[in-house]
């Protein structure tokens, strides 16, 4: 039987790179290919003009996606070795066990997940605001929409119906309240079910970061789906994320599922940002008296439980919601609100834990 260097080594033989026949094998292209447990990386040299780009990692995938042992496939294009690591390629199918998280998004300065650990606490909410609060501050921002199941970024961003353009086979984002967004939720019906299992999902995150045209900056914000499951792994094999930002509402049994989600992130080596407690009060409009609907201060007693930074609290208000809905998040439409105060102190927070890092 033959081992898993010679099947690399076969895929590998059988791309044609010209008219000639030299073949992906022959060439000294591969910088690198790393291999853990199904998933593997490979990583290219190939110079910015070179058509190569635009075939050559879909022959990879597919190839490598038919050995038996391989599930996921990551393809980085690098138009030179990395500065640090000058020098000779690795041998082009020496698979080793623990791939770098440096697949894509490597143009963007910090890449933060927004996550939670249960659905309904408001992390979309969250992540919308947060970046159009940084974008406000003066950093160029990017947010993907990494919720296959429920996307609602278009929603939330005004968004709805709109389609991406294509050029060059890749995916343009589109353009929002100063953000470069992308969500499956703008590449199928509103209506539609993805009724998909683990790989699927894994494989649409994937594609979505892979043939995205993503323009780099300062931060990328990812909303991720509540849970701690496929996308999430997907998301840390395949990018190096910053650090998360944990999402929770005050009550105990969104707090136990924040916890998990801090543990689930501690455990894939992503550094926790800290906590935001969404819906922390009810302030009433009339007579100021502020209610604890979901309790209070649970998000923060948490924190420092756990030795993580809290990085804020947001009330529940109906301007918020509204924004949602409407698609006119109150970040980018009413700089006076007091919600508006509370995301610009969240996203300084998040300035002051990746500084702290």
């Amino acid at each position: 039987m033959d081992s898993l260097q010679q099947k690399f080594e076969q895929v590998f033989n059988s791309i044609k790179l010209d008219d000639a026949g030299k073949t992906l094998l022959a060439s000294d292209l591969i910088y690198s290919c790393l291999v853990n447990e199904d998933f593997t990386k490979i990583t290219l040299i190939l110079p910015e003009s070179s058509s190569l780009r635009k075939t050559l990692p879909g022959q990879i995938e597919s190839g490598l996606k038919a050995l038996d042992e391989i599930n996921r496939v990551a393809v980085e294009i690098l138009s030179e070795p990395p500065a640090e690591e000058q020098g000779p390629p690795s041998q082009t199918s020496r698979p080793v066990q623990q791939p770098k998280r440096t697949a894509y998004l490597q143009n963007y300065d910090a890449v933060i997940a927004v996550a939670s650990g249960k659905g309904g606490v408001g992390k979309s909410t969250v992540s919308v605001n947060l970046a159009i609060a940084l974008s406000k501050m003066g950093y160029k921002v990017s947010l993907f929409d990494a919720d296959i199941y429920g996307p609602s970024l278009p929603i939330m961003t005004g968004l709805r119906g709109e389609r991406p353009l294509i050029e060059n086979n890749r995916l343009i984002p589109i353009e929002a309240y100063g953000l470069h967004t992308m969500s499956i939720g703008n590449l199928v019906e509103e209506d539609a079910s993805m009724i998909w299992r683990g790989p699927m999902v894994h494989q649409a995150i994937e594609q979505l970061l892979r043939d995205t045209e993503w323009p780099g900056g300062d931060f990328m914000i990812l909303d991720l789906p509540p849970g701690t499951g496929d996308a999430q792994l997907t998301i840390s094999q395949l990018c190096e994320v910053s650090g998360a930002v944990i999402v929770s509402t005050p009550q105990d049994v969104a707090l136990l599922d924040a916890v998990k989600a801090v543990h689930m992130f501690t455990k894939v080596d992503i550094s926790i940002l800290g906590i935001v407690e969404n819906m922390s009060m009810f302030v009433c409009p009339h007579c100021q008296k502020e209610t604890p609907i979901f309790s209070t201060h649970g998000a923060e007693a948490t924190s420092k439980k756990m030795n993580v930074p809290f990085l804020g609290g947001i009330p529940i208000d109906l301007a918020i919601r509204q924004g949602g809905d409407e698609g006119k998040p109150v970040m980018a439409t009413d700089v006076s609100h007091v919600a508006t105060e509370s995301f610009k102190n969240i996203a300084l927070n998040v300035i002051k834990s990746l500084e702290a890092l």
